[in-house]
């Protein structure tokens, strides 16, 4: 069927934007599958080989951890390790080619890609969404890149041995390789979410279609495009679940990621004394942690607002007509599920339950704060005593 936006384009004799088909192939698709646990043999020792370079660049401070006294080993500094390495493994299991298949499976049952409003829909927004990835990652790789020349110039260098001044630009160089590892992690999360979006979409606009013709003539309700339009909301939910597989657990690490960045930038804020150069550091590397989850949050809580939108319009549907045959088939569309990714498989991401996520996580966080410096006073207190 042509869509209205090709109808007027035709009438203006105006030529139409080619649109390629609805697809989440891409280089950071087939990279991540390259060291998936379906490659060959090389592709995993690949990813082992990238899993040393991401815990050299991200896990330093377990070098400088002393066996000598109990006290010198901290919590925070294990946590964080185990956060850096959770999402890389969580992609090597999930995101295989048996998923990316079966995702792809779900997406041509739904026969909706021919559709010149699905195409367009998606490929504008996936360049929108590409063009953020790419503008956040080389600016947060140009910071470190000015912080780290700005850190070793402040030094005496004098006192430096040749080993130190090289180590950390060989770090950077390979920083290079995480944060491209980081890049096609958000790229396949946001290509997911967006998939899964642009189907809802379809759905949206063949109900809102139906709705204002039913407005003009009641009688233009049918019972086969309403099955159509149910059978095919079927079909999404089938995609969806399949895509919360690897979404689910995804949004659980970056929602952790992000507590653990924000309970260290809290900590060296209040305890550490350093300057004004580094505090700044921590807070824009937060705030550029806390942006990437806002946008890739907003992202898939706008596929459960859709859903509800869609059932919302079905129940407009059933106050237009008295067939029973109709209503029969409103009433199976009403008894699907709401569609929507789930949060570690345990509630799904709303509108709601988000604010509720961020009250707990910032009540948790300042009453990890205000404890901490109760210990530390009481602490003090205490060697006062003593002395």
């Amino acid at each position: 069927m042509t869509s209205i936006n090709m109808q007027q384009c035709f009438v203006r004799n105006e030529q139409l934007k080619h649109y390629p088909k609805v697809s989440i192939d891409s280089i950071q698709s087939r990279y991540l599958l390259m060291i998936s646990s379906t490659s060959n043999i090389y592709g995993k020792c690949l990813f082992v080989f990238i899993m040393f370079i991401i815990n050299l660049v991200h896990c330093r401070a377990l070098l400088f951890i002393s066996l000598d006294s109990m006290f010198s080993v901290k919590f925070g500094t294990f946590l964080f390790v185990l956060v850096v390495n959770v999402n890389p493994i969580l992609f090597y299991y999930r995101y295989n080619h048996k998923l990316v298949k079966q995702i792809e499976n779900h997406w041509n049952g739904l026969q909706i890609d021919y559709d010149y409003e699905t195409r367009k829909y998606f490929w504008t927004r996936k360049v929108i969404y590409r063009w953020l990835v790419y503008s956040s990652y080389i600016l947060l790789y140009i910071f470190k890149y000015c912080y780290l020349i700005y850190t070793l110039s402040d030094q005496d260098t004098s006192k430096q041995s040749i080993g130190n001044v090289i180590f950390p630009f060989l770090l950077l160089i390979l920083a290079l390789i995480t944060i491209f590892i980081h890049f096609c992690h958000s790229c396949i999360h946001w290509d997911l979410s967006l998939l899964a979006q642009t189907a809802v979409q379809f759905n949206l606009i063949k109900l809102k279609k139906l709705l204002n013709e039913s407005r003009k003539d009641q009688k233009s309700l049918n019972v086969d495009a309403i099955q159509s339009i149910r059978h095919k909301y079927l079909l999404i939910c089938r995609l969806v679940y399949k895509i919360d597989e690897i979404m689910s657990p995804s949004l659980f690490a970056m929602f952790t990621h992000f507590l653990a960045y924000a309970c260290n930038l809290s900590y060296s804020l209040i305890y550490n004394e350093e300057n004004q150069l580094t505090k700044w550091y921590n807070v824009i590397l937060t705030s550029f942690i806390l942006i990437i989850s806002l946008v890739s949050t907003y992202v898939n809580v706008r596929i459960h607002e859709k859903s509800l939108e869609s059932l919302a319009i079905v129940y407009k549907l059933s106050l237009r007509t008295d067939s029973i045959r109709i209503l029969n088939e409103i009433l199976l569309f009403l008894n699907h599920n709401e569609i929507g990714f789930t949060f570690g498989g345990m509630f799904m991401l709303t509108l709601s339950s988000l604010s509720t996520l961020f009250s707990i996580l910032t009540t948790n966080l300042w009453e990890e704060i205000m404890l901490q410096i109760l210990v530390n006073e009481l602490s003090s207190l205490f060697f006062i005593q003593l002395i």
